[in-house]
């Protein structure tokens, strides 16, 4: 039969692998464009203009050249450039030498008229009735890009899948971080693990403090190899070491965090045995699993309101903690590379018996029962 670390084992893989799939599904349903943004009222005319500017199927058009309301083009005049009408029809009767453009309207080339660029209707149609495009004729009922682009309103769904996304991806990134620091930094992590158990306070307090003067750290960093030609050459790679060596020190620190949450909660169910070394891989895996659970009710609670945005409150609030409770460690045991208090763990000894040299063994009956002889009292010696 299964013991009790198998079963725990198999469900946070089961967890894992529950994970994986919800993911998979996040980024199916994320793959679909959302709808184009349809012209209203209360867009302005400099940012349709813009937007037009940079769609792929719109038109590039001075602002100046664009006006309030319907305009017509009288039959015998020409207009030199592009003319535009917002939120109004567009007649030509005459010559245009550019484009002609209506926002929210129609574009109507009448018998006699000449568009010599392209004529292009956003939220209206471009008609010939009996005059000449010489360019193309575009009807666009939408934008695709710019400012005007929709933005369309997340459904539940869509943002319940997004948060289960993230949680899954942060889940599973840690995940094959700790395992490769449980296999190759055991020791490191064990150290850390101690350091926490022995002072969470202190740990908890370094943490804020690692925190709050980790920008000026790399600021004096900075400042300090600006001195010399060499130093500033080395400027770029000193950032990118010191912001990975900081993440470096975050993520080990929440996975000896994680480590100690996992073995607390196994030794709370007594499934914790003091005669077997403890299984650093599967404590690691079930505080993980701990605080993934957080986030993924957080997640699926997404839709809930105000309930929902206090349940994520509090899975932050605890990741915070862990994550500051561990990098505290972290710094305080050099990267776990010292044991708490500086002390090198004491090797077995067996226990002092108590000296029995006086005793005379016998070969029948082994040690003799006798008393150990006292020196006489002082008065007596005199």
């Amino acid at each position: 039969m299964p013991t009790r670390h198998q079963a725990c084992l198999r469900a946070a893989i089961l967890a894992g692998a529950l994970a994986v799939a919800t993911s998979v599904n996040a980024a199916a349903a994320q793959t679909k464009r959302a709808p184009a943004r349809v012209l209203s009222a209360g867009d302005s005319i400099t940012a349709l203009v813009d937007s037009l500017g940079r769609d792929p199927n719109g038109i590039a058009i001075e602002r100046s050249a664009v006006q309030s309301g319907p305009r017509t083009v009288p039959a015998g005049t020409t207009v030199n450039g592009s003319i535009g009408s917002f939120h109004g029809a567009l007649d030509v009767r005459g010559t245009v030498t550019g484009n002609a453009v209506a926002l929210g309207g129609d574009v109507v080339v009448h018998s006699g008229g000449v568009v010599r660029g392209d004529a292009v209707a956003l939220g209206g149609h471009v008609q010939l009735d009996g005059g000449t495009v010489q360019g193309e004729m575009r009807s666009l009922s939408a934008l695709t890009v710019g400012p005007l682009a929709r933005t369309a309103p997340r459904t539940p769904a869509q943002v319940t899948n997004r948060s289960l996304s993230l949680a899954v991806g942060w889940y599973l990134v840690l995940a094959v971080i700790g395992l490769f620091a449980a296999l190759f930094a055991r020791g490191n992590l064990e150290n850390i693990a101690e350091r926490i158990r022995d002072d969470f306070s202190r740990c908890f307090f370094y943490g804020v403090v690692g925190q709050i003067a980790f920008l000026p750290a790399l600021v004096v960093c900075i400042v300090a190899l600006c001195i010399t030609v060499i130093g500033i050459l080395l400027i770029p790679f000193a950032i990118v070491g010191f912001v990975l060596g900081g993440a470096g020190a975050v993520a080990l620190g929440f996975l000896a965090m994680s480590y100690v949450t996992g073995e607390a909660a196994m030794r709370w169910r007594g499934a914790v045995s003091p005669y077997t070394p403890p299984p650093v891989v599967q404590f690691l895996f079930i505080g993980l699993s701990l605080y993934f659970v957080l986030w993924m009710v957080g997640g699926l609670l997404s839709w809930a309101g105000w309930f929902g945005a206090l349940i994520r409150l509090v899975a932050a609030m605890v990741t915070w903690v862990a994550v500051t409770v561990g990098f505290g460690a972290t710094l305080a045991s050099r990267g776990g590379t010292r044991a708490p208090g500086g002390r090198v763990p004491p090797a077995h000894t067996p226990p002092t018996l108590p000296d029995a040299s006086w005793q005379t063994p016998t070969p029948v009956s082994g040690v003799a029962a006798a008393r150990r002889p006292t020196p006489p009292p002082r008065s007596v010696q005199r």
